[in-house]
């Protein structure tokens, strides 16, 4: 019920913020997602070995900082307000609230001091079923946002190319991360970080039990609209 309550009560956050005209274009692309097929494109990262995870991954630059929040009092009030009224206020309380008490750990970025976009990682588990079973000491990277104004600057690859540092550092065995198989921009962000195409699935879920189809990475990248894997993020 939740996966259809959801792109809704956003549709209608839209409405009131943009009006008529530019939600019924946001309807229509919605609808095109909705039929087109709905796969997910997953990824993995295998970490070094302990000592030789500094070598593997680029320095923010300068203007770029990144702060890690385990619950909601640590999040500053103006940031929590462009946070809670970029969709729906009461979703977005209503996740944050769910992923905080389950003990998963948001990522803010900042460009310039100023709140750039945000993501989630969570260790040995997820919040809802996933396609592929984790370990104990493997990392679930998930929800991942750049704030309209920040975007074409990198910033998304840069967030995830620091938290993969930081968990490298400390001594983590995989990391997962997936996308929706539409979403062209998040696809090409994550060709400039050290993830690795796994392929590609969608999964329903029956009498308490979840059924995964899967692609295969060779197929998918035979596919004419996936994005190949261009240059890393340069240190600046």
């Amino acid at each position: 019920m939740s996966a259809v309550f959801e792109p809704v009560s956003r549709m209608a956050a839209f409405w009131k913020r943009h009006g008529a005209r530019r939600t019924l274009q946001r309807f229509g692309v919605f609808v095109k997602r909705l039929f087109s097929g709905g796969r997910m494109v997953l990824y993995s990262y295998d970490f070094p070995k302990a000592g030789d995870a500094r070598s593997q991954f680029s320095l923010l630059p300068a203007q770029v900082s990144v702060e890690r929040k385990r619950r909601l009092s640590e999040i500053d009030p103006q940031d929590w307000q462009k946070i809670l009224n970029f969709w729906n206020p009461d979703l977005c309380q209503r996740n944050f609230a769910e992923r905080f008490g389950k003990g998963a750990t948001a990522w803010l970025v900042r460009c310039d001091g100023t709140l750039a976009g945000y993501g989630w990682t969570m260790i040995g588990q997820t919040i809802a079923q996933h396609y592929h079973p984790l370990g104990a000491n493997d990392v679930h990277m998930f929800d991942y946002l750049v704030f309209p104004e920040f975007r074409g600057r990198n910033i998304n690859p840069l967030l995830v190319t620091y938290i993969l540092h930081q968990m490298a550092e400390e001594g983590r065995t995989r990391a997962y991360i997936e996308v929706k198989e539409w979403n062209q921009p998040q696809l090409a962000s994550l060709c400039k970080t050290p993830f690795q195409l796994m392929g590609a699935a969608r999964k329903v879920s029956l009498f308490g039990r979840t059924y995964v189809e899967w692609s295969s990475a060779e197929k998918l990248l035979r596919a004419p609209n996936t994005p190949t894997r261009k240059a890393r993020v340069p240190v600046q």
